[in-house]
């Protein structure tokens, strides 16, 4: 292969990896957003960030995946600065990088089928790691030089060791259960009995931001599903109750509604709401 035309394949990939970086930094940062913010790409339930980048799917071992696009992306940045230089050793590397992150775009992908929403930040992402595997692909091939085996297992053996380490770390961190001095224990068991429920749906981000907002903690707040393919899904009584939006707080002492608060609340409205203290 001519090596004005490697390099510019290399250079391609440094600015996918620049690129992509930016998407995963905004999906890191629309994870933890508030959401009353919402996102500049959620259209509606079918293609929205939001919903994708707050569901269930969205962290794996606690740490949110687009934290995990920000690592995989950064290592293939200094691969390719490598591959600019050392040429077949680093062509392996990349090709094998290239193929885990097959993998987290097929696990987004089910993902996405499940919870029957595309988001677009995570497509662009998508579509740069296909892009990458391709070159990776041709790159490997055109070398002239084919490493052997052995060759092979030490260029896995050393980035797999760095691999490892880096993503430990998130992992770790995320894992480290830290006493921030939050207990809604008490809090959530008197909004129950006071007979406050949320709607909710496995599919709504500002759902998932509600839960995290309890912690553990939300285990004392009943909560009813109402999309169908959710787990213990109550479509009927959340179509019977003219649920809207999700989720949506109700006041229902004695069965009778005397209250119901669609949206996101914080602890400040849901004292307000219920007439509970945090």
């Amino acid at each position: 292969m001519k090596k004005d035309v490697q390099k510019n394949l290399l250079r391609f990939i440094l600015i996918l990896c620049i690129l992509g970086t930016i998407s995963a930094v905004y999906l890191t940062y629309n994870h933890y957003a508030s959401p009353d913010e919402g996102s500049f790409c959620d259209f509606g339930d079918t293609v929205s960030c939001s919903i994708v980048n707050t569901s269930k799917f969205s962290e794996i071992f606690n740490v949110p995946v687009a934290i995990f696009g920000l690592l995989w992306l950064s290592i293939l940045f200094f691969m390719t600065v490598r591959a600019m230089n050392k040429g077949k050793e680093a062509f392996t590397a990349l090709l094998l990088w290239s193929l885990a992150g097959l993998g987290f775009v097929i696990y987004f992908v089910i993902a996405e089928i499940i919870l029957k929403a595309i988001c677009s930040m995570c497509t662009l992402i998508h579509i740069i790691v296909l892009i990458v595997l391709g070159i990776s692909v041709y790159l490997f091939m055109k070398n002239e030089r084919k490493l052997t085996k052995k060759e092979i297992m030490i260029v896995v053996k050393a980035w797999a060791f760095v691999t490892i380490i880096l993503m430990l770390l998130p992992i770790l961190y995320f894992n480290i259960a830290v006493d921030n001095g939050q207990d809604y224990d008490a809090f959530a068991q008197c909004i129950t009995d006071k007979e406050i429920q949320v709607y909710g749906s496995f599919r709504c981000g500002s759902c998932a931001k509600q839960r995290e907002l309890f912690g553990d903690s939300f285990e004392h707040i009943i909560e009813i599903e109402c999309h169908p393919q959710g787990e213990n899904s109550q479509t009927e009584l959340c179509l019977e109750k003219e649920i809207e939006g999700t989720p949506t707080w109700v006041l229902e002492p004695n069965g009778v509604e005397e209250d119901r608060h669609v949206g996101y609340m914080t602890i400040e409205k849901l004292e307000e709401f219920s007439g509970c203290k945090a």
